[in-house]
């Protein structure tokens, strides 16, 4: 049987992995917030994508605590533990790319449509 002291060090332990992206978004969502007046809807994007990727710091290690304490409790077969982390991990790399979907909309969000110019020649004549 799993102690609560070791279902905390399994979390703790896969938590420690994220701490680098959650001060990244933390602090990316500060510099959306104050750049928001400068750009409210790319700022806007921008905050739901590093949300998200905020989010996922403590979802992710959450629900991989839990799947390898399902997997050390159940008697059930390696196949059906496999299927439970494969799973998992499509999900987050999923949500993962929706982050990254969101970041991409932020950085055009806003923008005025450009004029028709024509572009300067790189050869001189």
């Amino acid at each position: 049987m799993t102690s609560n002291v070791d279902v905390l060090k399994m979390f703790f332990t896969t938590f420690v992995m994220y701490l680098p992206a959650l001060l990244i978004n933390l602090v990316a969502v500060m510099v959306c917030l104050a750049k928001w007046r400068q750009a409210p809807s790319g700022s806007l994007w921008a905050i739901m994508g590093f949300g998200l990727g905020l989010l996922l710091c403590f979802v992710m290690p959450i629900g991989q605590t839990a799947i390898q304490y399902w997997a050390f409790q159940s008697g059930g077969s390696q196949a059906g533990r496999m299927w439970a982390f494969s799973i998992f991990a499509i999900i987050g790399s999923m949500l993962h790319a929706v982050i990254y979907g969101l970041l991409l909309v932020a950085v055009f969000a806003g923008r005025s449509k450009p004029t028709a110019t024509t572009p300067p020649s790189l050869f001189h004549s």
